[in-house]
């Protein structure tokens, strides 16, 4: 009877890695102590008829198939439902096991609960966790807290989730490779950066910690989403800075009509300053916030686009608003004559002759005064989120002001 159950999940790539990576657990383990698993999805290279070979080669292969990519934890999670022992090991096709003794490498695994070949850190869960390439986990763990996680897309974050889970609720994580000397060879990411099988792998992946973030560590969401400081970002019931309140406070004092436009809108938290009774559109060059700003359900006025104003066809609106917009574009200032003809009311913010750097690398228009926006009217926010007539001094206690402009086009 077996005593281990190899999943090897795998998405095409059948010579380059999946032969190699069975030829290896073949050469390398006793295969009556072995149940092979392999989850087969989306393949349309010759995996197929590999698979038909080997099932009249190894006497304990289990073939798991589906004609369409499930994604990395949902292969996975079919190959452990078909596992029939107590110690499953989780194995990438784009792995391959180096000489060594038949079964060693089992038996280097078969310790603890968790015993993984490489362990690292994740900055999102504050925990350790092991990186599923090759990593045994007794199905008591798996009957105690479920399988992955499918929710995360393509693959990716799946294994920090599923150790965190693990290790909350008591479960041991034991680093078996910390000595640099387990023997196996990893590609790494051998499926997921092939552009021809995943496209938009960073993108992707960038979801994936987010989901992660969202569900563990709501600041370390909050953070990544603001693009390294790019932009402002609150959630629904978020306490928001005296900067931003300020700002929007003065916005809703100074709107004329009920519809509102507004570009750059981050998560949206700007609408919860309006009045009520407005019919606002937000636009945001990244669709990830856009997403954000629909999933707080502001209100059934507030509607959200992924945009880019240099291209989007703009309509007839009361009021435009633009808070910390215009000096991210190479082309601000032609975009904000664009944005005069589109409304009856326009209002921005942008830093007062802010030297280049100060704000860092995404502001792109620097030094901005009065003179560059002829025609506008002027308030000013101090560093403290103080709304002034005049211009407050710059200092060490004041180390920047916002100029509030707004323009009639009557």
């Amino acid at each position: 009877m077996p005593k281990y159950s190899i999943v090897v999940p795998t998405f095409n790539n059948c010579e380059k890695y999946l032969k190699p990576c069975v030829d290896s657990v073949i050469k390398y383990s006793n295969m009556a102590d072995v149940e092979l698993i392999i989850s087969a999805n989306g393949c349309t290279d010759n995996t197929h008829a590999y698979l038909e070979y080997l099932e009249t080669a190894i006497p304990n292969l289990v073939v798991v198939w589906d004609n369409h990519p499930v994604g990395f934890s949902n292969a996975v999670n079919r190959g452990i439902n078909r596992a029939t022992t107590d110690k499953i090991v989780l194995l990438n096709n784009d792995t391959a096991l180096l000489d060594q003794d038949q079964n060693k490498w089992l038996e280097r695994l078969d310790v603890g609960d968790i015993s993984a070949v490489l362990t690292q850190w994740s900055d999102i869960t504050k925990q350790k966790f092991g990186v599923f390439f090759c990593v045994m986990i007794q199905k008591r763990v798996f009957d105690s807290i479920g399988v992955l996680d499918k929710g995360f897309k393509v693959g990716g974050c799946e294994d920090i989730d599923f150790c965190y889970r693990a290790l909350e609720a008591g479960f041991q994580l034991v680093d078996v490779g910390y000595k640099g000397d387990f023997p196996i060879y990893h590609a790494a990411e051998g499926t997921v950066h092939d552009t021809d099988l995943v496209q938009d792998w960073d993108n992707t992946f960038l979801l994936n910690q987010l989901r992660l973030g969202k569900m563990y560590n709501s600041e370390w969401y909050k953070w990544r989403l603001t693009n390294n400081y790019e932009r402002a970002v609150f959630l629904k019931d978020d306490p928001v800075f005296p900067r931003e309140t300020q700002r929007y406070e003065w916005a809703a004092r100074n709107l004329v009509g009920k519809q509102v436009l507004e570009i750059g809108c981050s998560t949206g938290y700007g609408y919860q300053f309006l009045p009520s009774d407005v019919s606002y559109m937000g636009l945001d060059y990244d669709p990830i916030i856009v997403e954000v700003a629909k999933e707080q359900q502001w209100s059934d006025s507030a509607t959200f686009y992924h945009a880019d104003i240099n291209t989007f066809e703009l309509g007839r609106y009361n009021t435009i608003i633009a808070f910390e917009v215009v000096e991210h574009l190479d082309n601000g200032l032609e975009i904000v004559e664009k944005l005069k003809g589109h409304c009856k009311r326009l209002l921005i913010t942008v830093p007062h002759d802010e030297p280049k750097g100060f704000w860092g690398e995404h502001h792109k228009l620097h030094g901005l005064t009065e003179k560059d926006f002829p025609g506008f009217k002027f308030e000013y926010v101090d560093f403290a989120g103080n709304i002034t007539k005049t211009l407050k001094e710059v200092s060490s206690e004041n180390p920047g002001n916002l100029m509030l402009c707004w323009y009639d086009n009557e």
